[in-house]
């Protein structure tokens, strides 16, 4: 009997020492791998992270691309940017010109008007008349137009000033010397059409109007202002006002 129960302790303490070797061996492990999958699970969040910014500054830079490229005057990759700009100068008369085209001189009529049959004020040149010729060359095709020296440019305007007439601010007196650079052919044949603007409107009243054709003619750079007070560029706030005596003969900005 004692050798019985000396076997029986020495089993259970075999099982107790056994239980205690297998959660030691499990604790350690365990200890082992908490701290590698916590490194994993970091590893693979920072991945995710570099994923998602990496996506966000690729639609960013395609958002901008597209935004360039729907720019008024975007043109394509490889295209002479100095040449485009030198052609919206150009367009905007702040290069001197010289050329073929038409000279027109127009004066006032040199007949006096009758009470109760014509209106003296209409034997004179007024305004409209000029308004009215310019835009006439314009559509015709002229390039370039300047009247009595002075350029016309988009912002230019006609107006009576009691015997003158204003160009913008630029007062003129007769004789009206217009010049229009462009083919002088079709710029004369636009004017003298039958039942164009002179004949319906210049000689009825015998203003006096002269059109000769020529070979180089000049006409000078526009001296005004470009002022944008309202109008911007979409998506930009910044105005813009520029003088044109602000470039030099070569459309370049002045220092």
């Amino acid at each position: 009997m004692r050798v019985r129960c000396g076997q029986t302790a020495l089993g259970l303490a075999s099982v107790f020492l056994g239980m205690l070797l297998v959660f030691q061996f499990r604790a350690g492990t365990g200890i082992r791998q908490e701290p590698l999958s916590r490194d994993f699970d970091e590893l693979a969040s920072h991945i995710e992270r570099l994923e998602t910014e990496t996506r966000t500054r690729g639609q960013r830079l395609e958002a901008e691309i597209g935004a360039l490229r729907r720019r008024p005057g975007a043109v394509a990759a490889g295209d002479d940017y100095d040449a485009e700009l030198r052609l919206l100068r150009l367009a905007s008369g702040l290069y001197p010109l010289s050329g073929p085209g038409l000279e027109i001189v127009l004066e006032d009529s040199g007949r006096e008007g009758r009470m109760g049959f014509i209106d003296p004020n209409l034997l004179l040149v007024h305004s409209d008349h000029l308004l009215f010729l310019v835009n006439e060359l314009w559509v015709a095709g002229a390039e370039a137009i300047a009247v009595n020296g002075e350029r016309v440019v988009a912002q230019t305007g006609f107006t009576c000033a009691g015997s003158l007439i204003l160009a913008g601010t630029k007062r003129l007196a007769p004789p009206y010397i217009i010049h229009a650079l462009g083919d002088p052919a079709t710029l004369r044949a636009a004017l003298t059409m039958p039942g164009g603007y002179i004949e319906t409107q210049i000689q009825p009243y015998e203003l006096g109007i002269t059109i000769t054709e020529k070979s180089d003619l000049f006409i000078p750079a526009y001296r005004g202002n470009f002022a944008f007070e309202y109008a911007r560029l979409e998506g930009e706030d910044a105005r813009v006002r520029v003088r044109a005596e602000e470039f030099t003969e070569d459309g370049r900005a002045g220092d």
